[in-house]
């Protein structure tokens, strides 16, 4: 590792000072981009963490914290990220009863899983566990004084972090959950990247950084896309069994599914060749 000269030192404190605006708008009307932009920074926060743990005293109490915060804007994100997916899809089924009673159905039910999500976090906030206060009282701190990490040997970890996806992406055999895995090393992998091109630009290593980042991002997408599609499935499978046979919602859900399950296989085995 090398000293840097405060650049990452700048990006933890602009993420910090983004997470902690978003934390602090609990309670009101949270947005898409508030909620989105909130948990990506904090997520952000903990690849820094995690890629230079010796920046911050304690390491793993600092992560922990950080994920208190992110947990619940992450299901008022998942229910976001569900509801624009599917409002999308549902629109590409053959117009008529079939897709209207399914469109309603899932706007009543997307409604409220985002409504439910929002209390959940608003009581969390509200809650203010020692988790969770940690969490805002760091992001404070690092907001007016934030750690300066030292820059690491990029090159080194982002390999590492690369052979650990392919690692996971060769043995997942193509199972979603498997896949899974590799997406979330896809993110740490993307986000060291981030992190590391905030160094100087004239880093001997800048070029390498930026390849492996480009990399990391479109693998992060081509898996989440997947694990979307996972999660998008087994709410329209929750929704046929309940619907009525028969009925114009559960014929245009069916439809849905059946739509949604030959994206996934597309998008599994372009992932699976990726490796």
């Amino acid at each position: 590792m090398s000293d840097g000269d405060g650049s990452l030192a700048v990006y933890v404190g602009e993420h910090s000072c983004r997470a902690l605006d978003g934390i602090s708008r609990i309670g009101a009307e949270l947005p898409v981009e508030i909620v989105h932009g909130t948990r990506t920074s904090l997520r952000r926060l903990r690849a820094a963490v995690r890629t230079v743990p010796g920046a911050v005293p304690d390491a793993a109490a600092a992560d922990a914290a950080l994920q208190a915060l992110a947990l619940p804007l992450g299901v008022v994100r998942d229910a976001d990220v569900l509801a624009a997916l599917l409002a999308s899809e549902a629109e590409d089924l053959e117009p008529g009863p079939a897709r209207s009673a399914a469109q309603a159905l899932l706007e009543d039910e997307l409604r409220s899983r985002r409504r439910d999500a929002l209390a959940a976090l608003e009581a969390a906030a509200a809650a203010g566990t020692g988790a969770w206060r940690e969490g805002a009282a760091l992001l404070e701190a690092w907001c007016r004084t934030p750690p300066s990490p030292p820059v690491p040997a990029a090159e080194e970890v982002l390999d590492r972090a690369e052979r650990k996806v392919v690692r996971r992406l060769e043995t997942s055999g193509g199972e979603p959950s498997r896949l899974h895995a590799a997406r979330k090393a896809a993110k740490r992998w993307r986000y060291a990247a981030e992190l590391l091109a905030a160094a100087p630009d004239d880093a001997p290593s800048h070029e390498h950084i930026e390849a492996a980042r480009v990399r990391a991002e479109a693998m992060q997408e081509l898996l989440g896309g997947v694990q979307d599609l996972e999660i998008a499935h087994g709410l329209l499978t929750e929704l046929v069994t309940a619907a009525d046979d028969g009925s114009p919602a559960r014929t245009g859900l069916e439809q849905l599914r059946t739509r949604l399950s030959a994206r996934q296989r597309e998008l599994i085995a372009r992932a699976v060749a990726s490796s």
